[in-house]
């Protein structure tokens, strides 16, 4: 049950040294490999299986609300959500394996910093278990007794899945606790002995890497889902059928596309929390052996917005009559590269021996501090979410009798949210740093906000919206769903390189400025074999990743019947973009 308890905390020690005297082998693999490997798997099974019961809990709540109104929408709505569900017992099983490989090894390669995690979070190891346990005993009696519960007892299946995610964060929130205080050691004293379990467990870093997962989390099982339907789209000759895995696949894109927009400022929250606890992180991050790193990120990022906003452009190919719409596909496009452009461009780059000195770059050195990416990075988020309501107007003509005036304030706030950010951005760059960091934040309130009330305005406007279009599920060029396996690949490389460099900046400590790893080979991966190693993940995960896509497939079929009352091959009833 101990091994149990320790299946999430691997993450934390994915760059540990590599066998040493300290640190035995196992089965004559290094031990940081194999540590590595398993961890980040589980990980990434962890993630999914967290993540894919919200939305999908989200989307069953939606259809039995609809069940008065419209049951159709309802039925459809539960369709998705079992869909969804479907994908998880397989992938639960697999999360649970490779925790048992990776408690396993732990164990076995470092039994000095088990020890000493052991002695300080002992009693959180009684307590994951049993969440452990309430939380796989809810999902399988929430996918099991889907239909069962039908009707008058929906609300009983729907208490169901919100134990089931309230068991799975805490589970989370716990393990993120073992992972955080290796990097913000909290309630322990100058040589490791515990003085206060709250302090170790609520240490600086645990809240700010809970937010960032959750979000991330989202967005990972939300594409990984897509990548599902637009498999499942690819092999199927069903018109009804393909028009419902290309919902789908909208569905899991639109959840990803709206979670990425707080990604990189969950991430920045979490930068910044570590940033304050040791400025040794931001020199080894930022200008030290993992800055490169962050030129990689940008680029991995910009080829995750950027493909996730093609397909949303792609996706007006299903809309006749939206070429007023995708005119403004080519004008984004431009956008979007520029914003990256600026966000991976680095503050020195050594083309000349004079450069190679020191000095800063004439011409990008102004692009390369934070004040101009934060610009950039914000900015190109208002573009995505452009995009997104450009698409829900193709084919819509609201009827509202303030119709005009409404779209002409919505655009307007759209693009004041654009020239305040900016103008927070250029302040911020002439400013002293502490008012810098003041902008930033400033930047993200102005971008939620804006989000906030445009939205909610352009729901009013298309309350009641006639359709003089509708949509044509299923008839989307098939690069759109390679588009959505290229995301699922994407986002599962980006996953690991993260963990590579969350992991890699505490350096050659085990636990920071505690518990130092004093083998002869201690040290950082070079990114080049970090980047092999990563790949080698992606690609395991992937292929067992096909196994549950496989197994699910086979389990999981939809009757003709249901397909002809269901499929929203001729267009929704009700519009739900």
């Amino acid at each position: 049950m101990l091994a149990a308890a320790l299946l999430a905390a691997g993450n934390a020690f994915a760059q540990d040294s590599v066998a040493g005297a300290d640190y035995a082998a196992v089965a004559g693999i290094d031990s940081r490999l194999a540590v590595w490997i398993a961890a980040q798997l589980h990980l990434m099974f962890a993630a999914f299986v967290l993540a894919v019961p919200m939305f999908a809990l989200f989307i069953e709540y939606l259809g039995w609300r609809a069940e008065r109104t419209d049951r159709v929408e309802a039925r459809r709505y539960d369709w998705l959500a079992h869909e969804m569900a479907s994908l998880l017992p397989v992938a639960y099983s697999l999360t649970a394996i490779t925790g048992a490989l990776l408690g396993f090894l732990l164990f076995a390669a470092y039994p000095k910093v088990m020890r000493h995690l052991t002695g300080v979070f002992g009693p959180t190891f009684v307590v994951y278990p049993l969440f452990f346990i309430a939380e796989t005993l809810c999902l399988y009696f929430w996918y099991y007794g889907w239909r069962r519960w039908q009707g008058d007892a929906k609300w009983f299946h729907i208490v169901l899945g919100l134990l089931l995610n309230i068991f799975g964060t805490i589970v989370m929130f716990i393990a993120d606790a073992w992972a955080t205080y290796m990097m913000t050691p909290a309630g322990v004293n100058e040589s490791g002995a515990l003085v206060r379990l709250y302090d170790a467990v609520w240490n600086p870093g645990w809240m700010p890497l809970n937010v960032h997962r959750l979000v991330a989390n989202v967005t990972f099982g939300a594409l990984l889902c897509s990548a599902y339907a637009a498999y499942r789209l690819l092999l199927s000759d069903n018109a009804r059928e393909r028009a419902l895995y290309d919902w789908m696949g909208y569905t899991g894109n639109l959840i990803a596309l709206f979670t990425m927009l707080f990604l990189p400022f969950a991430g920045y929250y979490f930068g910044f929390e570590l940033f304050a606890f040791s400025a040794t992180y931001g020199v080894t991050l930022m200008g030290g052996v993992l800055s490169w790193l962050f030129i990689i990120q940008a680029i991995v990022i910009a080829v995750l917005f950027v493909g996730a906003a093609y397909y949303s452009w792609l996706g007006l190919l299903r809309i006749p009559g939206s070429e007023a719409q995708q005119r403004w596909s080519p004008v984004f496009n431009v956008l979007l590269i520029a914003g990256f452009a600026v966000w991976a461009t680095p503050h020195t780059m050594a083309a000349s021996i004079e450069e190679s000195t020191g000095g800063f770059h004439p011409v990008l050195g102004a692009l390369g501090v934070m004040a101009p990416k934060m610009i950039a990075v914000t900015l190109v988020l208002v573009v995505l979410y452009s995009s997104y309501l450009l698409y829900r107007r193709a084919g819509r003509v609201p009827v509202v009798a303030w119709a005009s005036t409404g779209t002409r304030v919505e655009w307007g706030l759209v693009g004041l949210m654009a020239l305040t950010i900016a103008s927070l951005g250029v302040y911020g760059y002439f400013a002293p740093a502490h008012i810098r960091i003041k902008t930033s934040i400033w930047q993200i309130y102005v971008l939620i906000g804006g989000i906030a009330v445009t939205f909610a305005l352009d729901q009013a406007l298309l309350r009641g919206a006639r359709t003089i279009a509708a949509v044509r599920w299923g008839t989307m060029p098939r690069r759109g769903q390679y588009v959505l396996v290229l995301l699922a690949a994407v986002i599962v490389w980006l996953m690991g390189l993260m963990g590579y460099a969350r992991s890699g900046a505490r350096l050659n400590w085990h636990v920071f400025g505690i518990l130092e790893d004093t083998s002869a080979e201690a040290g950082l991966p070079s990114l080049g074999e970090a980047a092999l190693v990563i790949t080698l993940i992606t690609a395991v995960f992937f292929a067992l990743l096909g196994v549950a896509f496989a197994i699910a497939g086979l389990a999981h079929g939809t009757d003709e019947r249901t397909l002809a009352e269901i499929s929203p091959e001729a267009g929704l009833r009700g519009d739900t973009r």
